[in-house]
């Protein structure tokens, strides 16, 4: 069993864990690390269409949203509000994160070097996520502020920089953005210096 608690009486619940390789992020209200920043709407886009504003599914949650996005809208909104009613643990997550704009000289073509990861992020993640790490959602997610950028377990950072992630499927359509694996393109020097430099910039504090 993987569950640290069995219900909401207990801060743990639906807090967080390591699962099969995947960092699982909190379903709390957790701002840095969970759904604090999500709204019911929010909660429903995602279970039904695998994307929204905040995110998009990759990892081991791509499977489950082939089952929720056939679940009837009135369960789906049932359980966006449920997990809205539980709240975060502050002193667990932090102080809230705020956008924080990456100095222009870290990402200005004669200074990259001079930062380990600035030159592959701009080669490798800038063109999709953004060089102020925002992304293009609902359809590629932003970097700022993600919960997998924020959790101080790195597993989904490295997992899906290495394995890349499955199109997401709504409506028997699968769309046509997905991320690319890095595995044989870039090295573990190269992905280990641009996930420092993706989960210390913009705010993030990933990295402690």
């Amino acid at each position: 069993m993987n569950e640290k608690a069995l219900d909401e009486t207990s801060p743990l619940y639906l807090s967080g864990a390591l699962l099969d390789g995947w960092y699982a992020p909190s379903l709390r209200g957790d701002g840095n690390t969970g759904l604090g920043r999500w709204s019911e709407a929010d909660i429903y886009q995602f279970l039904k269409s695998g994307r929204n504003r905040h995110a998009v599914v990759f990892g081991s949650m791509t499977a489950y949203n082939n089952s929720t996005q056939f679940m009837v809208d009135d369960d789906l909104k049932a359980i966006a509000r449920y997990l809205k009613s539980l709240p975060g643990d502050p002193d667990r997550d932090g102080a809230p994160w705020k956008y924080e704009q990456t100095p222009g000289g870290v990402l200005a073509m004669g200074e990259r070097s001079k930062f380990p990861g600035a030159q592959t992020f701009m080669a490798r993640c800038s063109a999709c996520h953004g060089q102020d790490g925002r992304g293009q959602g609902p359809w590629i997610p932003p970097l700022a502020g993600s919960a997998s950028s924020m959790a101080k377990e790195n597993a989904s950072s490295i997992n899906v920089t290495l394995s890349g992630s499955g199109r997401v499927v709504a409506s028997g359509v699968p769309d046509a953005y997905r991320m690319p694996s890095c595995r044989n393109q870039l090295s573990d020097r190269e992905i280990a210096d641009v996930l420092t430099f993706v989960r210390t910039s913009w705010g993030n504090r990933g990295v402690r």
